[in-house]
């Protein structure tokens, strides 16, 4: 992971506030209560069949195959195949499925029996005074099935429109009909709620928030009410599909441009479409009345979007936000471009303090400058040769000392051209004789190793031999004018 990733997840991890980690461990808790509720019957059924499985395998090889061999009969594979089923059928009557969908068909095929041969109707007869129709078989049987179902979560919080029991609206959102459902939930609501939380006062959003969840149950037992979905009334509604529709249009517009972008616009919309065609596609039959309705919870949500007045910004946020506008000037600066931006225009006040006639001012603007361009890298040549033609031209007294100490810097930095030029101008000031030719050897070797002006750096290498030819400085002289003819 590069710096700018780990920066752009710091920048996001600074964004969040507190109550969003509440939320997402309400959300976080909400999937768990799903996952336990809605898949461990099915674990539960598994783990029983698999029990199933092992007792047969294990009575087939110790006595089962045997039995079959003692009568006469071969224990082939279809023998035992067609024994297990007998097997396992007595096993499920013995200990009904886990899973209540499958118990409520088995009960749905008992209470027909019951209904029809082992004396239902009689009963019925008996209690009422009056011969059962078909309707009332059908209130029997939904009532004997409540009694089951009742005592599971997944049925007892949820909202079933033909049953009006409309207190269920108050837990039916907690559920989630598939495991799409729950994701898209999961993220659209915190995508939406982060988004609305910058536009809207709190109790605003959070009020649309619990509106809704409990307007979508009635809009559903409303629409569950038309001929086209009305056989689906019996079915139990649950999530937070149309909640998250109208999120999603408020999201998507805004009073004003700059509190919206086309790309969120996008998201919102995408998010839509994927939450109608999981309810369309995976999720179960009543679930068609919720994609119908998504639409128009959605243009709800665009209208109230386009009409709510943005919240004004706490003090708080507003010193947050200078403070990250200063954060985000102070790195798009670039300090080297800074420096040197500072550095030429100290050379300009230096320039026009000698012409206003304050040379002292202009001695230490001029002289700073120097020093500063010889510390950039890359060394601007021109610049240098530039203010060295400026301080002659303008009278700026620079001692030999200074101009050779500039001239060896600029040497270093690998700015030949400017080193010559700052020594030559050492050298024509410099009276003291050890010096001067300690300045010639620097300024000899500099043109030979550089191949500037290479005839004058060979004689200032022989002169330098000249004035003593028995010292360090002569051999190392002697030395490179070996090197040159060699070359």
């Amino acid at each position: 992971m590069n710096k700018s990733s780990i920066s752009n997840i710091t920048a996001l991890l600074k964004k969040i506030k507190p109550v969003h980690y509440l939320v997402v461990l309400a959300i976080i808790g909400i999937g768990i209560f799903n996952a336990v509720t809605g898949i461990m019957p099915q674990i539960k059924q598994s783990r029983y069949e698999k029990g199933i499985e092992k007792s047969f395998d294990k009575w087939w090889e110790e006595e089962g195959a045997n039995q079959f061999k003692i009568v006469g009969i071969e224990p082939t594979e279809k023998v035992r195949q067609e024994e297990f089923e007998q097997f396992r059928n007595r096993a499920f009557a013995l200990k009904p499925s886990y899973i209540v969908e499958d118990r409520i068909e088995i009960m749905k095929k008992d209470f027909r029996e019951w209904w029809e041969i082992r004396g239902g109707k009689e009963e019925f007869i008996a209690k009422h005074n009056r011969y059962p129709g078909e309707s009332d078989f059908r209130s029997e049987l939904a009532e004997w099935i409540d009694n089951y179902t009742d005592k599971f979560p997944r049925y007892n919080m949820a909202f079933v429109p033909k049953k009006e029991q409309y207190d269920r609206l108050l837990t039916s959102w907690i559920l989630f009909p598939s495991a799409w459902s729950y994701i898209l939930f999961a993220v659209l609501f915190m995508f939406t709620l982060i988004r609305l939380e910058k536009r809207w006062q709190w109790f605003i959003l959070w009020g649309c928030i619990v509106g809704w969840t409990l307007c979508g149950g009635i809009l559903v037992s409303i629409m569950t009410g038309t001929s086209f979905f009305d056989h689906y009334s019996g079915e139990r509604y649950m999530g937070m599909s149309l909640t998250i529709a109208f999120l999603l249009g408020a999201t998507a517009f805004a009073p004003r441009k700059e509190l919206t972008s086309q790309s969120v616009s996008a998201v919102c919309i995408t998010g839509l479409l994927l939450d109608m065609a999981v309810n369309w596609f995976i999720n179960p039959n009543i679930f068609g009345a919720v994609t119908v309705l998504s639409p128009i919870a959605f243009g709800a949500g665009a209208f109230a979007g386009l009409k709510i007045e943005t919240r004004r910004k706490t003090r708080y946020e507003l010193k947050q936000e200078a403070l990250q506008e200063r954060a985000r000037r102070i790195e798009k600066r670039n300090p080297m471009a800074e420096l040197k931006n500072k550095t030429r225009t100290m050379i300009q006040s230096g320039i026009e303090n000698a012409k206003g006639g304050r040379p002292e001012q202009a001695f230490s603007l001029l002289t700073q400058s120097m020093v500063q361009l010889l510390q950039e890298h890359p060394v601007d040549k021109a610049t240098v040769l530039s203010l060295a033609d400026s301080m002659n031209k303008l009278y700026i007294e620079i001692s030999s000392n200074q101009w050779l100490e500039w001239g060896e810097i600029a040497k270093a930095k690998n700015a030949p051209e400017a080193a010559i030029m700052l020594l030559k101008k050492g050298l024509s000031l410099e009276k003291d004789k050890n010096f001067a030719r300690r300045a010639l050897y620097i300024l000899g070797e500099t043109c030979v190793t550089n191949k500037i002006e290479l005839e004058d750096g060979i004689k200032r290498l022989q002169k330098v031999i000249e004035m003593n030819s028995t010292d360090i400085l002569a051999k190392q002289a002697q030395r490179i004018m070996d090197n040159v003819k060699k070359q």
